[in-house]
């Protein structure tokens, strides 16, 4: 059985499409840009790309699915690969050479939560009061650094004029150890998220793609 992918012309949809035919599950979604995208992959692969079909349903557009993104399952402080409607507004800022003040994320990869969100359409079941985001809390001022060294050294590498204070020195931002605060945590409730993924995959809700990653991939999409 094929699952339906609706609406997937942001970046996330693409990557959930590219994951499920990575994982030989067929699919069914109308946009062309998939099939050019994953042209190599569906030589070799088991798995057919289809324009249409029956099966479990994602929607990315709010359209009437199995799994709506958005309404059973929400997405928080993602980064997107290119500037698209996940695109946040600190990034958009930043990417101008203007200041931007906001409040802490749980900043996650695309990639991520296209993998989670994967497995979960692939069991078949009914889900709802599903959050995703990512474990580790991330002050604005410490996205804000690793964001302007990685945007800088590639308009950099793009003239080949590097700087040393680029190239060197740049530990990880906001890596030092915090204090245990007394108030409840800010964060996106993890616990319904991870007990089913607990169920499928046997690890749960692990996100493995490092900060510098996620943004090093979508630098690339935003300068192209």
């Amino acid at each position: 059985m094929a699952i339906i992918v609706r609406g997937a012309t942001c970046s996330l949809g693409e990557a959930v499409v590219d994951k499920l035919l990575s994982m030989d599950i067929d699919v069914v979604a109308t946009e062309d840009s998939h099939r050019v995208r994953n042209e190599t992959l569906l030589k070799y692969s088991q798995a057919k790309l289809l324009s249409q079909g029956e099966g479990y349903s994602i929607s990315f557009d709010g359209s009437t699915a199995d799994l709506v993104i958005g309404e059973n399952l929400i997405v928080h402080d993602l980064i997107p690969t290119r500037n698209d409607r996940w695109m946040p507004d600190e990034f958009k800022t930043w990417s101008k050479g203007k200041e931007y003040i906001g409040k802490p994320r749980y900043w996650l990869s695309v990639i991520d939560a296209a993998n989670a969100i994967a497995h979960l359409a692939n069991t078949g079941s009914q889900y709802s009061g599903l959050n995703m985001c990512g474990r580790r809390e991330w002050l604005c001022e410490d996205t804000q650094a690793e964001f302007e060294m990685l945007w800088d050294r590639t308009n950099q590498g793009q003239s080949g004029e590097f700087t040393a204070q680029t190239l060197f020195g740049h530990e990880i931002a906001g890596m030092e150890a915090k204090p245990i605060q007394a108030e409840a945590s800010t964060r996106p409730d993890l616990q319904p998220l991870h007990n089913a993924l607990l169920e499928i995959t046997g690890d749960g809700w692990r996100p493995l793609i490092p900060l510098r990653t996620a943004i090093m991939t979508m630098i690339a999409g935003i300068i192209g």
